[in-house]
């Protein structure tokens, strides 16, 4: 057996131990027991040039059902549209929201963060929420969320998927979303949470408070969910938990270069991962790069495409409705979902950035 016989066999074995354990958290998860506490809750979002999208999303967050106090902060966040007006005339109207201009320049290297910053500081709420300006939290999100915040408890993932999925490649994107989704809930339910989504987080004041903000990561562009998620899993006092109910829905991105921008950020955040989570992007490596592109694919020809949507979805422990087939395999489909798409390795492992963005630019020419 030559090196790279050797090699595969040792990295594969790795591999599927650690989607055995990614498995093992996502059980996890469905037995955490909600609570039903209401403190009180802001929700902090920064818009950029979002003068389109952003009225449907006041409108989903102002049909909250929550029955705590709540208020929603929206930073406008130098936008060159008609975002501040969109703001401004939903605030004559809506007690409850609170309209922010961001400075400028911004405080931090990351434009994003220094927008949330300002918002936090202006908000009141003992539970900070956060939501992107084009998404749609559904009614029951708020509450959700907070049903998470069990003692001990400081941060909240939530899950968020692009909606509708039409076309091929979204398609293929919206494969990739439930792996990243399965990453985020398997390692929190382990507790070594590696990934989350700014579409739907949640986390403590005093959390926040306790870091001095975003201060430790200000330096570093984009991450305000990523790397503050991890500051806090490092600082250790508090654990993470994910939130399986209230899926978040955004637009599909619609130009090819947005997708390969939003895969080129992803990626780069593997970068400042440290310790464990390098690790687990190792022994992934060889599999993925050399059986990954035809097993890989194999794999999902052979079986994804005939997994049971609510078979997944319970599987996960989320509701995938933009999954479309019907059948069996569940189990085949989340080591599909981790060896094809890509999403579990390439946002871990710096050395993979050339290798998935090459493979994203080159279906992009292939569309």
């Amino acid at each position: 057996m030559d090196w790279l016989h050797a090699s595969l066999v040792v990295s594969g074995g790795l591999y599927g131990a650690t989607v055995l354990w990614l498995w093992r958290g996502l059980l996890r998860n469905r037995l955490q027991n909600p609570i039903c506490d209401y403190p009180s809750v802001s929700v902090v979002v920064a818009a950029r040039d979002e003068e389109g999208p952003l009225p449907a999303c006041l409108a989903a967050l102002a049909a909250q059902d929550y029955p705590g106090p709540l208020e929603v902060v929206v930073v406008d966040d130098r936008s060159r549209d008609g975002t501040g007006a969109v703001i401004a005339a939903k605030t004559a109207e809506w007690p409850a929201l609170k309209a922010v201009r961001a400075q400028d320049p911004p405080r931090y290297a990351c434009p994003k963060k220094s927008a949330l910053a300002q918002g936090i500081a202006a908000s009141t709420g003992e539970i900070l929420l956060f939501t992107d300006a084009d998404c749609r939290p559904p009614v029951t999100w708020a509450r959700a969320m907070t049903a998470r915040f069990s003692p001990g408890v400081g941060l909240v993932v939530g899950y968020a998927r692009s909606d509708p999925v039409a076309g091929w490649l979204n398609a293929v994107l919206a494969v990739d979303n439930i792996g990243v989704g399965a990453l985020g809930a398997g390692s929190i339910g382990m507790g070594y949470p590696l990934s989350c989504t700014g579409r739907s987080l949640a986390y403590r004041r005093e959390v926040y408070d306790g870091l001095d903000g975003f201060a430790a990561i200000g330096h570093l562009i984009g991450g305000d969910d990523v790397y503050f998620m991890r500051l806090v899993a490092a600082e250790g006092r508090w654990r993470a938990a994910f939130n399986p109910d209230a899926v978040v829905l955004s637009p599909p991105l619609a130009r090819v270069g947005a997708i390969v921008q939003q895969k080129l950020r992803h990626a780069a955040k593997g970068g400042h991962y440290k310790g464990g989570a390098l690790v687990l992007a190792v022994g992934g490596l060889p599999f993925s790069s050399r059986a990954g592109p035809g097993a890989g694919s194999h794999v999902l020809d052979g079986h994804f495409r005939s997994v049971d949507r609510r078979r997944l979805g319970a599987a996960l422990g989320l509701r995938l409705d933009a999954v479309a087939a019907d059948g069996h395999g569940c189990g085949a489909a989340l080591v599909a979902l981790f060896a094809d798409s890509g999403s579990f390795v390439y946002s871990l492992c710096p050395v993979l950035h050339r290798h998935w963005t090459v493979g994203v630019v080159s279906l992009e020419n292939m569309s």
